[in-house]
């Protein structure tokens, strides 16, 4: 059977207005271009972030395009972007891009005397290795983060990838010692997104170690906690891994509708991975229903995907899959 899906990492989404240009209601003459104020960076940042967490990506990514290149009147503001920017890249698996963002951002930040930019720079490195399952090469980048900032959100990020790691390496009670040390950090800061992200987490632990009503209960109030924080990408592996958790439980109906959706809202996002991973998924519903002829639709088409999204991890499972069901 495909292997669950792993743990996500934090690294800020991941994943909602649109800007325009004012009309001057003014007499005809010619109007003196002024330069952008630290205000309208910071407007314009924010409204990135908007974007980003309603998941319209092309408005997100132009928004922190423009905002990079104001690094003179704002570097705090364009190292944020540019971290930002690599995230959006991590997501649709741009990965030479999303490493150059990042680590122009943590160029910027340390060249400027900002730790907390540069911490959440070398998170979302470290996420991108972490994707790519070099593990050995993500965790010293979060450690690092962990160095430069000793409080706050930022902290928190850190702590909760660490965990993933452990957790992949099947290092449970250190897992778990993460994501609760990381929940405390989002808890200070009232940051209704981090703990959507923890319960995710922590519901994936609990049905690797064999609780799955548990885990269905933590699922459940993550994809209800992500719902609220209005970040529909992380409500879309909310219900990704409540789909999981209920096909272990044998909830065939209601695992396939849940993966299903998610599957719909990672692809108007533009997530191939999550793309990925649901159809892996489904193909592993399918086979719980005796349909293998579905599960090799769905497996290949992950295949296919994979492929172009350069996703090496994914296609050995996918591969070791379609294998097993018979297909060349």
């Amino acid at each position: 059977m495909a292997r669950p899906v792993r743990a996500v990492p934090h690294v800020a989404c991941p994943r909602l207005r649109e800007s325009y240009s004012h009309t001057i209601l003014s007499p005809p003459m010619p109007a003196e271009r002024r330069a952008p104020s630290r205000d309208d960076t910071d407007s314009l940042l924010a409204e990135g972030i908007r974007f980003e967490r309603g998941g319209v990506t092309e408005r997100a990514v132009a928004c922190f395009e423009e905002v990079t290149t104001r690094r003179e009147e704002n570097p705090a503001a364009a190292a944020e972007a540019w971290w930002r920017l690599a995230n959006q890249h991590r997501l649709q698996s741009h990965w030479a891009e999303a490493l150059d963002a990042a680590r122009q951002g943590a160029t910027l930040a340390r060249e400027k005397g900002l730790p907390t930019q540069e911490a959440d720079a070398l998170n979302i490195e470290g996420g991108i290795w972490m994707n790519r399952g070099d593990y050995s090469a993500a965790r010293p980048l979060f450690e690092r983060a962990l160095e430069l900032v000793p409080t706050g959100l930022t902290r928190a990020k850190a702590l909760q990838n660490l965990g993933g790691i452990a957790g992949e390496e099947h290092s449970f009670e250190d897992a778990e010692r993460l994501f609760l040390a990381s929940r405390a950090e989002y808890a200070k800061s009232g940051d209704v997104r981090g703990e959507a992200v923890t319960l995710l987490n922590l519901g994936r632990l609990q049905m690797e170690r064999g609780n799955p009503e548990l885990a269905r209960t933590t699922l459940q109030d993550a994809t209800n906690e992500s719902r609220r924080s209005g970040d529909l990408e992380m409500h879309a592996a909310g219900l990704l891994n409540l789909g999981i958790v209920l096909s272990e439980l044998k909830c065939l109906s209601d695992a396939e509708e849940k993966i299903t959706t998610a599957y719909g809202q990672f692809t108007i996002a533009g997530i191939p991975m999550q793309r990925v991973r649901c159809l892996m998924q489904l193909a592993r519903v399918a086979l719980l229903r005796d349909d293998a002829t579905t599960a090799r639709v769905c497996l290949i088409h992950a295949r296919d995907v994979a492929a172009d999204s350069q996703l090496p991890r994914e296609l050995r499972l996918i591969i070791d899959q379609l294998q097993a069901i018979g297909e060349k």
